[in-house]
């Protein structure tokens, strides 16, 4: 199987729950099954959503805009405020009640505060030489009754922006409601080293509009290809490869199966290998340790004795690691940034034609030479954990995540 093919095959909207993610599956099963691996479905529940339309009204001028995933459809209206950095909300109360506001920022924390200062609608602002963004609301946030959102150009904005003190209209229409969606499960036995398991995931949905080709078609259909070639070279230890759903809606599909099967996992899980991100034809190479330092060192030697330099980093990373990281099990993150298809990420132009077949063997041979050496060496390589410098950051990633308190089962010094 060539990558980039099977990249073209998916080459459509996969979002969560949707007939594209089980479009996207059944390509992956077909194949699977040629290989002759079984695979299974793991359901789930979560609130998903019909791609919708959206735009904002001023007197007879109306702009297109784009509803952030999960805002259901809603219209309304209320004088514009501009505010570049939203980050004054924070420090001026009482100012924004039934406005409407136009920020050039996002965040989670900002988001909960335009809601209790009793903002009826915000626009998002696209940065400039990009199509209209295509996010989502959190999950917690959608049940709570989250501002109406929207995104719009930078062109747009513009002109929007000298429209302050004046009343507009949000108009959204958008189906949002809970669905069930599925995670795609396949079991590679090794022949008999130990029974330490390592997990390789990607998400293969997307988000509205975008065909996710570089996110993540790419993490996708790399998965695929070591999977198939583990099917005609057994590995020493077992691999188990995952193709999460739901990723682009907080993470919902690995925090479903991380939480199911916890038990399995702390007990044999070594290490979570998560390839988010790639196909640039030209572009950089890095990894992200959720690990120790130990793991680090480890992974940058053997992609140099193998000739690859990575950019690396001892950090958290905003994927479908993080749910493992609640157990210390640890991760490496790889992805090819940088170049013309990491550009157009959550746009409607992330397709097919912005990624190489080269840009994605660049993250394949990666993967492959970091799976060979954990399935196949003497002794499993790595020990379970994750740096204690990274706590802080994880316990405030998933917080902001789900908005609600974590539960970390750190080990106790002691006993590591």
């Amino acid at each position: 199987m060539k990558l980039y093919d099977l990249l073209k095959e998916i080459d459509f909207e996969r979002l969560a729950g949707s007939t594209g993610e089980k479009k996207a599956r059944d390509i992956f099963k077909k194949h699977l099954k040629a290989w002759g691996l079984k695979s299974k479905e793991h359901k789930f529940e979560l609130n998903s959503f019909d791609t919708g339309t959206a735009e904002v009204i001023h007197k007879k001028t109306k702009l297109k805009a784009h509803p952030l995933g999960l805002v259901k459809t809603t219209e309304v209206s209320g004088e514009l405020c501009f505010i570049e950095n939203s980050e004054l909300v924070l420090c001026q109360k009482g100012t924004l009640k039934n406005k409407i506001v136009l920020t050039y920022t996002r965040s989670p924390i900002l988001a909960d505060r335009l809601k209790e200062e009793g903002v009826v609608a915000v626009i998002y602002i696209t940065p400039p030489y990009k199509d209209v963004y295509c996010m989502n609301l959190r999950q917690k946030s959608f049940e709570e009754g989250a501002v109406p959102a929207v995104y719009i150009s930078y062109n747009d904005a513009k002109i929007l922006s000298q429209k302050c003190g004046e009343n507009i209209t949000v108009k959204i229409e958008q189906l949002a409601e809970k669905r069930k969606s599925y995670n795609l499960v396949v079991d590679i036995p090794g022949t008999g080293a130990d029974r330490t398991l390592t997990c390789l995931v990607a998400h293969y949905d997307t988000v509205a509009l975008s065909h996710g080709a570089n996110d993540n078609a790419a993490g996708s259909v790399v998965c695929m290809k070591i999977a198939e070639h583990y099917s005609q070279h057994p590995p020493l230890r077992d691999l188990r490869i995952i193709l999460f759903s739901g990723e682009e809606l907080g993470l919902c599909g690995s925090f479903a199966y991380v939480n199911k099967y916890k038990d399995e996992l702390k007990d044999k899980m070594g290490l979570c290998i998560n390839v988010d991100v790639s196909g640039d034809d030209v572009g950089t190479d890095k990894f992200y340790a959720l690990a120790t330092i130990e793991i680090l060192g480890y992974v940058d030697g053997i992609f140099k004795e193998e000739g690859l330099v990575f950019n690396k980093a001892l950090d958290i990373y905003s994927s479908d690691c993080m749910p493992f990281s609640v157990y210390e099990i640890p991760s490496i993150n790889l992805a090819r940034e940088g170049g013309e298809s990491t550009f157009f990420i959550h746009t409607k132009y992330d397709s097919y034609d912005k990624v190489t077949q080269r840009g994605l063997e660049a993250t394949f041979n990666a993967t492959k030479i970091l799976c060979d050496r954990l399935l196949n060496s003497k002794i499993y390589p790595v020990k379970s954990g994750i740096d204690p410098s990274l706590r802080d950051k994880i316990e405030k990633y998933l917080f902001n995540s789900t908005r609600e308190e974590p539960k970390l089962e750190w080990k106790k010094k002691y006993e590591k």
